[in-house]
């Protein structure tokens, strides 16, 4: 359900049948558009893809670059029909040429990978939507190509993103949405202890996708393990790596101030301010209002922040938790100056964005009064 990203440079590496992949300016282009595309030098990396595209029409790389810049350029595509448009045009371009390379050889590594990805995009696309009969479809048809990942983790290291990914989220995805769990049949099952092993070894033992485990390593950590100092860790390499990347700047503020570490998330919150997108500006504000309750005890301020933070809009694969948390801070002070029916209207629209652990802890206990 979430996405399968950098994953191909492996093939890049590896693969000897593909015109693209035997060509090594194709490659080294490849690799310098992403290190464009990973520090927000869109301009750069789109000349790289539409080059690539324009000399090699029939291979499926070019197309699934271009929406995966689409999907960080345009944050988030909902607001940019037009560009929505392109990318799921180019996600199910994509997914057709990689599935006319499997029916060639249905062995096919490389052609396994294009079609797992540009599905796995398609199909988080959907999961944002909450058109979950759709993410079913794409799961389904995206399964039948990782399973050839599944069965070569040993052979080849640099599957261990995707299996670890794999499985983790066969399990945790359909706990947090039971309106998946009548299906989950129709795939291998999960196991969440091995999927963060695997992610982890991902990040000692791979080259090419070792960015993209460090980055689900800290998302998993937070979001479903409850344990934001850890997650820490792995974002700190990403944030030096890549400072100009607004994700990893989202999430290296969200967690020194879910660690209490307030004074040095201050720098990142103003940078997200100086963004001037209301989706950042408004996960700002949030932060700001925990400083303001966590630390220094000011509630007044703290409502002050957290107010005007639910005023932004919110997006809901990277903010939408952190709207929640505005809501449980907010049930928090209401509760303290005993304004019981406030208190009870936030608590109840908490529940509508929390799915973080913590956050789901909380709110256990703020509705029993604790």
């Amino acid at each position: 359900m979430i996405r399968v990203t950098f994953l191909f440079l492996f093939f890049l590496s590896t693969s000897l049948q593909a015109q693209l992949l035997q060509d090594p300016l194709a490659k080294s282009q490849i690799t310098q558009g992403l290190t464009n595309l990973y520090q927000y030098e869109f301009k750069e990396s789109a000349l790289i893809f539409n080059t690539l595209k324009a000399k090699y029409p029939r291979h499926p790389a070019a197309y699934l670059l271009l929406a995966m810049q689409w999907e960080q350029q345009y944050f988030p595509l909902k607001d940019h029909p037009a560009q929505g448009k392109n990318y799921l045009a180019h996600l199910e371009k994509a997914f057709e040429l990689g599935k006319e390379m499997a029916e060639r050889d249905e062995n096919d590594l490389e052609a396994s990978f294009f079609c797992t990805a540009s599905l796995g995009f398609l199909a988080a696309y959907e999961a944002d939507q909450h058109n979950f009969m759709k993410v079913v479809s794409y799961a389904k048809q995206a399964y039948n190509f990782l399973k050839i990942g599944l069965k070569n983790t040993e052979k080849q290291p640099e599957f261990l993103f995707s299996t670890g990914m794999y499985n983790y989220y066969s399990v945790a995805y359909p706990e947090l949405h039971p309106v998946l769990k009548p299906f989950m049949f129709l795939f291998q099952d999960g196991n969440k202890r091995l999927g963060l092993a695997q992610l982890e070894a991902g990040i000692k033992r791979t080259i090419f996708v070792k960015n993209e485990c460090l980055f689900y390593m800290g998302y998993v950590q937070n979001k479903y393990e409850g344990n934001p100092l850890r997650a820490l860790a792995y974002n700190q390499i990403l944030s030096d790596n890549f400072p100009k990347n607004h994700w990893y700047l989202l999430q290296r503020a969200e967690l020194l101030t879910l660690t209490g570490k307030f004074e040095e998330a201050e720098s990142y919150i103003e940078k997200m301010e100086a963004l001037k997108n209301a989706y950042y500006t408004g996960a700002a504000y949030t932060l700001r209002g925990m400083r303001e309750e966590v630390e220094r005890k000011d509630l007044k301020k703290a409502e002050f922040w957290y107010t005007k933070s639910i005023a932004f809009p919110f997006e809901e694969r990277l903010t939408k938790d952190i709207r929640g948390l505005a809501y449980l801070g907010l049930a928090r002070i209401s509760y303290r100056e005993r304004k019981i029916t406030l208190f009870r209207k936030y608590l109840r629209t908490s529940a509508e964005f929390i799915e973080y652990k913590n956050s789901l802890i909380e709110y256990k206990r703020l509705s029993h009064g604790k």
